[in-house]
């Protein structure tokens, strides 16, 4: 039931919490032990982040973009605690590995709509399916909301397919992301520019 990726870390995983400096459920710092991977240049980055083997933290600040990763693609995630030199430079706290859905472990639809205070809504469809060889998977997420104050609003459109293939000697997968999303996190104001 969670909106964001960080916001259902938070609340299921141990040693986990998340910071919302700036205000927006999509831009939230996860912090695992102290060590962070967060959105934000300039924020101290300790952990790595792989979805199906690679590895989605940013090249320049190492900063992970947690709206690109749609929520109801994930399959499984694993949270490897300490610094090991398999997962790459900066991994200092840790590494965490999503693994999604196929259409060969998930093969049926499913949907839900949400809706909240300050004008928010979500639509979520996932969809897979299998004939024993050949499997796809395609998720879809619309969220949208007006924001907790004046100016703050956010609008997230994420697209996720899968191809498997699956023989004797093998499997082969192709998998596609896109993202078209507006986010205003306006960080911590004044009151008198909240008004």
């Amino acid at each position: 039931k969670a909106v964001s990726l960080t916001d259902f870390m938070n609340s299921t995983m141990q040693s986990v919490n998340d910071n919302d400096y700036q205000g927006n459920p999509f831009q939230q710092d996860l912090v695992f032990r102290g060590f962070a991977a967060s959105p934000l240049i300039g924020t101290p980055q300790g952990l790595s982040v792989y979805v199906d083997g690679v590895r989605v933290n940013e090249p320049f600040g190492e900063v992970v973009n947690w709206d690109l990763i749609p929520v109801n693609a994930i399959q499984r995630m694993d949270l490897m605690p300490g610094s090991d030199p398999l997962f790459g430079l900066n991994t200092l706290g840790g590494a965490l590995a999503i693994t999604t859905k196929s259409g060969f472990t998930f093969p049926k639809v499913e949907g839900t709509v949400t809706g909240g205070s300050w004008g928010r809504r979500q639509a979520k469809v996932s969809a897979g399916a299998n004939n024993g060889t050949l499997g796809g998977f395609v998720a879809l997420n619309y969220f949208d909301e007006d924001g907790w104050r004046k100016n703050s609003p956010s609008s997230v459109r994420q697209a996720y397919g899968r191809l498997d293939v699956q023989g004797v000697l093998g499997s082969a997968t192709l998998s596609a992301m896109h993202a078209n999303n507006t986010l205003v996190g306006n960080g911590l104001v004044p009151y008198e520019q909240w008004k």
